[in-house]
């Protein structure tokens, strides 16, 4: 029982179910435009996600008590880049198959709205908001999925962090 796992190991399994939490997640956020509510679930699925990870952790750490909690932060690291990883398989079978150039539609609607126009202005002033445009209809799948890999991989460590920082060793019983 005291044998314990490898980091990939754990992470691996512990990866699976924050993994299809987050890709879950992004489905609900890519159809959330027209449906509100599907946009919370994807917001609720993210913090629970969070929660899922601290209880799993949790759990680890008491199974093998004898783990720094640096061991602990090392193992959500891993557990979050792997989740990521599935989200990035996930994404991309969604943009392959079945966006269909949806997303690209909505955002070229969007910059042609005057108030996402004024937005942008206001926060990039010296932006060419056509030649933005003419950058976003051009991207391909892959583009797309370079971007979404390397969001994910910075969303890590944070999301790492807010599950690791926590969880603390389990209390000593005393005989």
């Amino acid at each position: 029982m005291n044998d314990k796992p490898t980091m990939m190991d754990a992470a691996g399994w512990m990866a699976l179910p924050i993994g299809l939490m987050w890709s879950a997640s992004f489905l609900c956020t890519m159809y959330g435009t027209e449906h509100p509510l599907l946009s919370m679930l994807s917001t609720a699925l993210g913090i629970i996600s969070i929660y899922t990870l601290y209880r799993q952790l949790t759990n680890y750490r008491r199974l093998y008590p004898a783990v720094s909690w640096l061991h602990i932060m090392k193992l959500s690291l891993v557990t979050s880049l792997l989740a990521g990883l599935l989200t990035d398989a996930v994404q991309y079978a969604y943009f392959l198959w079945f966006d269909g150039g949806r997303l690209l539609s909505i955002l070229g609607t969007a910059f042609q709205s005057e108030e996402y126009r004024e937005l942008w202005k206001q926060m990039m002033p010296e932006a060419d908001l056509d030649e933005m445009h003419k950058v976003v209809q051009s991207m391909t799948v892959r583009d797309i999925m370079m971007q979404l890999a390397f969001y994910n991989i910075m969303l890590a460590l944070p999301f790492s962090l807010f599950a690791a920082l926590p969880v603390r060793a389990p209390k000593k019983i005393k005989e």
